[in-house]
């Protein structure tokens, strides 16, 4: 199967002409230029994620879609790749799997006066707590070194004011 040309199909979908490289890959993938040098594109770990987090994106490459559910780091899609795109030299734990963390947006209903602390009870982590302000409104805090960026946060806001982000520099990194 021959690569396609990723800028050129950027291009005709009117996007910027570079891969888009800040896409969410799946859970312990090489970095971004080896991932797509080594991936074939057969959806074998899309098909075997459980959570069914796995979607074809551009190139017809595995991102993450975190508006289908959370990743519960199984490790499933590593074991389903055999093109050699995972790393597998390591312990996979959900500590390593990105560099990955949860954002809370401007929009959060929390941080508008309305009472609501979903994100927090959907953290299995317990990542996210509230700190009580003046006013007796409560806002959320994510505490970056427990953050796994799974998603689970993400999927159940109901006004969508979470986003998942690299730790870093805001571009998926291991990825």
């Amino acid at each position: 199967m021959t690569k396609p040309n990723l800028q050129r199909r950027a291009f005709l979908r009117g996007r910027s002409p570079r891969f888009n490289k800040a896409a969410i890959r799946p859970p312990w993938s090489l970095p971004t230029d080896d991932f797509v040098e080594g991936c074939e594109r057969c959806d074998d770990c899309g098909k075997a994620c459980p959570e069914n987090i796995i979607a074809k994106g551009d190139g017809g490459y595995p991102e993450i879609d975190f508006s289908r559910g959370e990743c519960t780091f199984c490790g499933k899609c590593v074991e389903s790749c055999k093109a050699g795109a995972f790393e597998t030299s390591i312990e996979r734990t959900a500590n390593n799997a990105w560099d990955l963390v949860a954002k809370v947006l401007p929009s959060c209903l929390s941080m508008n006066q309305v009472m609501c602390r979903t994100c927090g009870d959907h953290c299995n982590m317990r990542a996210i707590r509230f700190q009580l302000q003046l006013g007796g409104n409560a806002t959320p805090l994510i505490n970056e070194d427990l953050c796994t960026g799974c998603g689970a946060c993400l999927y159940v806001c109901p006004n969508h004011s979470i986003e998942i982000r690299n730790n870093k520099n805001d571009s998926n990194s291991r990825s």
